[in-house]
């Protein structure tokens, strides 16, 4: 009878974190954590606003995980294509958007605020 062992769960998940700065992650933990304490001590009985506030923070910490398993040789390629689709769509809100209440919005989706 063969027996064949699994490896351990951290060498397993090593592949997926060799892309990440633990440093940074502590870092950002951190102030993720003093912002939701913040946010808590503020305006906790003012409706979900904490726990809209904790659930982005956890959709930009899954998507700074995702970023950071794409190599950084992709991320060049697209630089500059992305970029350029930034600043056009600058300027199409600058010379077509729709300006209300001071605030000039690029996508009118029929909803309008007195």
């Amino acid at each position: 009878m063969t027996v064949i062992e699994r490896p351990p769960l951290l060498r397993r998940l090593r592949p997926w974190l060799s892309g990440f700065d633990i440093p940074l992650l502590i870092a950002v933990l951190w102030m993720c954590g003093w912002g939701l304490l913040c946010m808590y001590s503020a305006g906790y009985d003012h409706g979900n606003r904490f726990v809209d506030h904790a659930r982005n923070m956890v959709l930009a910490l899954t998507l700074m995980f995702i970023v950071a398993q794409v190599p950084p040789q992709k991320l060049m390629a697209v630089a500059i294509p992305l970029y350029t689709l930034g600043v056009a769509l600058l300027i199409a809100t600058a010379l077509f958007g729709v300006t209300k209440k001071g605030a000039t919005r690029w996508l009118s989706i029929g909803i309008t605020q007195i």
